[in-house]
């Protein structure tokens, strides 16, 4: 990560101790209405005044501790073994032949002289 050096600098941070700044303008009287309105804005503090809240540090996950459910087998999610199967647990399944069909046929969309689409249809009809 880049640390920001014009930031070192009170005056290049918009916050309560920079004086705001407008640019010129054409209308006479419209940069003293534009410095009354920004004063009128309630700004935070500076960038470099504000402090860092710091997270508590994570406590690491032991591996070798024992198990919170000890009654459930170890194969419990998986598509094989005791236990519940994935689609209990919520897992979809995907079908990869499935989605080679969906992909044929999205490529069958941009030519549909390929052939592609008899190919999808004999393979849906069987």
């Amino acid at each position: 990560m880049a640390i920001r050096t014009d930031l070192q600098n009170k005056a290049n941070v918009i916050g309560s101790t920079m004086t705001p700044k407008v640019g010129p303008s054409n209308q006479y009287g419209e940069v003293k209405k534009l410095m009354d309105g920004l004063k009128q804005v309630p700004s935070g503090p500076a960038a470099g005044d504000r402090q860092v809240q710091q997270q508590a540090p994570r406590k690491p996950i032991d591996l070798l501790a024992m198990t919170n459910n000890p009654n459930e087998p170890i194969t419990a999610g998986a598509p094989f073994g005791p236990g519940i199967g994935p689609t209990q647990a919520g897992i979809r399944i995907p079908n990869p032949l499935n989605d080679a069909v969906t992909e044929l046929r999205n490529i069958a969309r941009f030519d549909p002289n390929s052939g592609l689409g008899d190919l999808i249809d004999k393979y849906e009809t069987s």
